[in-house]
């Protein structure tokens, strides 16, 4: 059983809050100030306190404008000053956990860093997750291209089916992760998430349809499922059914409603409606072919 606040109704989920709402505020600027503490460690008092490095820190926040192309000013104080009196604490204070989150994701990773510990970077980025999930954000650690980094909280069920998916060193695994990321990662891009989708798809689907074409494709591999009357668990009445079945209906919708597959002059944006659509179709089609539900004709 978890805790409810007094005055909230039990069961009723709250609505997730975006930025950095006052009340969350000096637990993220503490958890900022102790990730610069790890990354810029400059030793130890006798006592075994980690002391701050300020030439560490004031070349971490210049690598942090020059790759988020602006300039923070967080070099010209310490963090939780900036912060108190700083009013772009919404866009620059999300855009400085996430970047201290790779930060600290690449340091747990490099063999090389023996102090701080791997697991002090690692129980740091899980209290990050604690403060977000318990001031309600939208906002929860990720990954995104294999790093640590904020992304857009989901309904637990689907992001329990998309982990499965995604649990995995196969082709189909990376690019649906890729896909998931680009569609709820802190700088989405709708069109990256619905190729990668796509690409997904084709990567557990194609060697299964068409093991011998290389030429082979989302649309032309659910042809075949078609001509060759594929089965699946569910299909509709005889009377409304297709040969081949739903599946591969939505095999062939997902490839040809993509908006900007043909390019041209004037290219129609891929919308977050449209690519979330892609997204969570991926997912349904590659765990369905994973589990063996979707399946060849008994000859």
């Amino acid at each position: 059983m978890s805790w409810v606040p007094f005055g909230m109704e039990e069961g009723k989920p709250s609505v997730l809050v975006d930025g950095v709402p006052d009340y969350m505020k000096k637990s993220l600027v503490d958890w900022m100030m102790q990730a610069e503490l790890l990354l810029c460690c400059g030793g130890t008092s006798i006592y075994g306190e980690k002391w701050l490095d300020e030439d560490t820190r004031y070349e971490l926040i210049k690598e942090f404008d020059r790759r988020t192309r602006q300039e923070s000013h967080l070099c010209d104080d310490t963090t939780n000053k900036y912060f108190e009196e700083n009013m772009n604490a919404d866009l620059i204070g999300l855009q400085y956990t996430d970047y201290l989150l790779m930060k600290l994701d690449e340091d747990m990773r490099d063999e090389q860093c023996i102090f701080p510990s791997s697991e002090e970077f690692h129980s740091h980025i899980q209290n990050l997750d604690t403060i977000l999930e318990e001031s309600g954000s939208k906002w929860k650690v990720g990954e995104r291209n294999s790093i640590c980094g904020l992304e857009e909280r989901v309904d637990p069920a689907m992001q329990q089916m998309v982990d499965n998916a995604m649990d995995s060193s196969s082709g189909y695994g990376q690019q649906l992760s890729e896909a998931w990321h680009y569609m709820f990662g802190r700088e989405p891009n709708y069109s990256a998430a619905y190729e990668a989708a796509i690409k997904a798809v084709e990567s557990i689907a194609l060697p299964m349809v068409e093991p011998n074409n290389k030429d082979s494709t989302l649309s032309k591999a659910a042809r075949v499922m078609r001509d060759q009357r594929w089965e699946f668990q569910i299909e509709a009445r005889e009377e409304n059914n297709v040969p081949g079945g739903v599946i591969q209906l939505l095999m062939s919708g997902l490839m040809n409603s993509q908006p900007d597959r043909h390019g041209g002059p004037d290219p129609v944006a891929v919308s977050r409606e449209k690519a979330q659509a892609a997204v969570y179709s991926a997912v349904f089609l590659v765990q369905c072919f994973k589990a063996g539900l979707v399946r060849r004709p008994a000859s």
